[in-house]
């Protein structure tokens, strides 16, 4: 991938399989966001990609255009929602289009059951409130909902625990271990190694645009791993309640 005359991404390949949750490891600047934006189609116009895109078996050939088999939770959650416009106005409408509800009140209905599904006691408040009244993780898990309420069959989350407290993070984790219990394939593109052994099943390490490293957390801290990849897993902080990640 290229940007102009500077090459941002190489040689990256990555697959996810149904209620796979796979992470994408790697330093600030690493080439993760720019990979997640790829995936989703939200490339900028001077992007130059070279490569194959294969969802469910078909090839997608343009990195601009946003996909709907493809849905993306990102960092700043009050991006992604209207900050005048209450929830339920917001999520609502996203299953009616889907068609996996025919009226507004069957609607309502299984947003409520899926905010309850993602740890909200009280679903109808939250439905009733403005993002503003909602915390960072609540909204991130709000964030979850719409996404998976457009029935997307994989779930791209760049950065979703970042500036959250301890807490929020743990319950961001949960909703999208729920979601990859549906079904759904999930590529949690993180700089946080111990959030995403606690989630994922395996990790894909990318220094300077390459993949450097592949396989389990625990192979990835081994001596025989690539140098940047074992600097990263050995450097993680322990996950709440948990320990580091070692080799065997």
């Amino acid at each position: 991938m290229r940007i102009g005359d500077r090459r941002i991404i190489r040689d990256v390949t990555l697959a996810v399989a149904p209620g796979e949750t796979v992470a994408l490891i790697g330093a600030s600047g690493s080439g993760k966001s720019m990979t997640a934006a790829a995936i989703t189609g939200s490339l900028p116009g001077s992007a130059h990609v070279t490569g194959r895109l294969v969802i469910h078996g078909r090839e997608v050939r343009r990195a601009t255009r946003l996909r709907p088999e493809v849905a993306a939770v990102r960092q700043d959650s009050l991006t992604a929602l209207h900050p005048l416009v209450r929830i339920d106005r917001q999520l609502v409408p996203v299953l009616l289009r889907s068609g996996a509800a025919t009226t507004r009140e069957a609607a309502t209905g299984r947003v409520a059951s899926m905010l309850e599904e993602v740890g909200f006691a009280d679903p109808l408040r939250v439905l009733r409130s403005f993002p503003m009244e909602l915390s960072g993780g609540q909204r991130q898990r709000v964030c979850i909902v719409q996404a998976l309420a457009c029935r997307a069959s994989f779930l791209v989350a760049d950065e979703p625990t970042t500036a959250l407290d301890v807490v929020s993070q743990q319950l961001v984790l949960s909703a999208l271990r729920t979601a990859a219990q549906a079904g759904t394939g999930i590529l949690l593109i993180t700089h946080d190694v111990a959030a995403a052994a606690s989630l994922c099943s395996r990790a894909v390490v990318i220094d300077d645009g390459m993949v450097v490293g592949e396989g389990s957390f625990v192979d990835l801290a081994g001596s025989t791993a690539h140098p940047r990849a074992r600097a990263l897993m050995q450097s993680a902080r322990p996950a709440p309640g948990g320990e580091g990640i070692t080799a065997a």
